[in-house]
Order: structure tokens, then sequence, then C-alpha cells
């Protein structure tokens, strides 16, 4: 049965757990359903895997442990269900339920091979800041006809540079492609003014080179049946290099004295 208050997490096993919920553990996480809400579940093995690293051994409560082995980890992993950090479960035996779908099992241990969802969600004060950062700007907007007049006045200059810069991007592209329409039907393949503007590339080289030509890209299905003519051309080859070096060889050293006797005869 699961508790709904959990009871009082030691610190160290804390930190233990926050070392397995960060990416320096390398603990393979995976999505589920249990309780009809979305959770993080991971396998006993991974765990142990994971506190055997020398990254482990370097963390303050590594240290203060020392050197484990696989029986000692698995059984720090195993004083950790009772404060509920995580909950074995088991995947569903009916094969129609999806397989992300988790069950609670009733008798909790650890093993290696069992299944186990995370309830413990680490340090929450990041989200703290996060949320009162977030109400900080909210009030100030709220707030903004009581600001000074130069604040109000530098941010109505900041809003009017951004609303003219995003004006002056989209006039480029519409009139980039005016001039694109036009030089395609006067001068094909067609012209681009900024031909990298929209490709993955920096900021400065969106803007480099000036103009280029149009490149038409090839079909895919050109492509594909060009892949297939190479290498049916490989294929050809390479078979008939085989049968050259097996059987035509010794036709050919058998022919030539008819051949030779032929020419004598003429």
């Amino acid at each position: 049965m699961e508790a709904n208050v959990p009871p009082e997490r030691p610190k160290n096993l804390c930190q233990v757990a926050d070392y397995l919920l960060s990416p320096q553990s390398g603990l393979k996480k995976r999505d589920g359903v249990f309780n009809e809400s979305r959770v993080t579940y991971f396998r006993g093995k991974g765990a142990v895997n994971s506190l055997l690293k020398p990254e482990f051994r370097q963390t303050a409560v590594g240290k203060e442990l020392g050197e484990l082995t696989r029986e000692s980890a698995a059984e720090l992993l195993g004083s950790m269900i009772p404060h509920q950090f995580f909950l074995k479960v088991e995947r569903p035996s009916d094969p129609e339920m999806p397989k992300n779908m988790l069950q609670l099992v009733q008798y909790q241990s650890f093993t290696e091979d069992s299944v186990f969802v995370w309830r413990y969600e680490g340090s929450q004060l990041r989200t703290h800041l996060m949320a009162g950062a977030l109400l900080v700007i909210v009030l100030a907007g709220v707030m903004f006809p009581l600001w000074p007049m130069a604040l109000r006045l530098g941010v109505w200059y900041l809003s009017v540079g951004v609303l003219a810069l995003l004006g002056l991007f989209f006039a480029m592209a519409i009139v980039r492609l005016i001039l694109f329409m036009i030089t395609y039907v006067v001068l094909k393949p067609g012209i681009w003014i900024f031909p990298n503007l929209f490709e993955d590339v920096g900021f400065v080289d969106s803007f480099i080179p000036l103009w280029g030509w149009h490149e038409p890209e090839e079909p895919k299905e050109v492509k594909k049946a060009g892949k297939k003519h190479i290498a049916g051309e490989e294929t050809q080859h390479e078979v008939h290099t085989e049968v050259v070096s097996d059987e035509v060889a010794e036709k050919v050293t058998k022919r030539r004295p008819m051949v030779e006797d032929a020419v004598d005869e003429d």
C-alpha cells in the first residue's frame, strides 16, 4: 500500500537520489503511466551501475559511503524504498495493455531485475526561484503606469526598435521572393538575395554571400533511382569478376590453341 505522506527522508539518501536524478549518473529514465499520471521509472540494474561509477565516489555522499560493491549498492537502494524515494512496480501481464502502464507491487524490495518508479522530485529550489521571478515580471508589467518616465520612455524606444527590425526582416523576405520570381522567368534558374537567410547557419553567415543562383534540389525519386543503378552496376561488376576469375579463364586458355591453328591454316 502507498502511504500519502512519506516518512522524513535522511539527508544522505536525498543526496544519493539527487545524484541518480542528475545527468551525471547516466541512469536511463523512461516515461510511464502510474495511477493515471505520467511518471518516470528506471531499472534496478541501471541504478546499481550508476552507484558504482567513479563519478559517484567523487560526490560528498560517495566519499562518505566509501567503496561500494554491487551487494552494498543494492542494499543502499533498498533502504531508500521505505522513505518512498521510489516504489517497486511491474508491467502488466496482459499483452493487450500498453507496456508503459505500471502497477504497484505489493511486496516492496530492491532487486536488480525489477522496475522502480520515482516518487522523489529532487530539490524544488530552482522551481521556486523561477516561479518567483515570473511573479515579479508579471507584477512589474501590471505596475507599468507607475514606472518613472525615463524607464517607460526607454521601454517604448526598445519595443519600437524590435518591431522595426521584425518589419525590416519580413520586408526583406518579401523583396527577395519577388526578385526570385522575376529572375526565375527572365534569367533562369533565378537569383536569391542572401541565399543563406533561412539556412541553419550563424547570424553573420545568413547574410553571406549577398546573392547567389538558385540551386534546384534533385528529386528524391531520381536520387534513389541513381543509387539503385550504381548499386546494380557494382553488383554486376562483382559477379562478372568472379566468373572471369573462376571459369572463363580456363575456357580462354583452352580456346587459344584453336584460334592459333585456324590462323596457321589460312
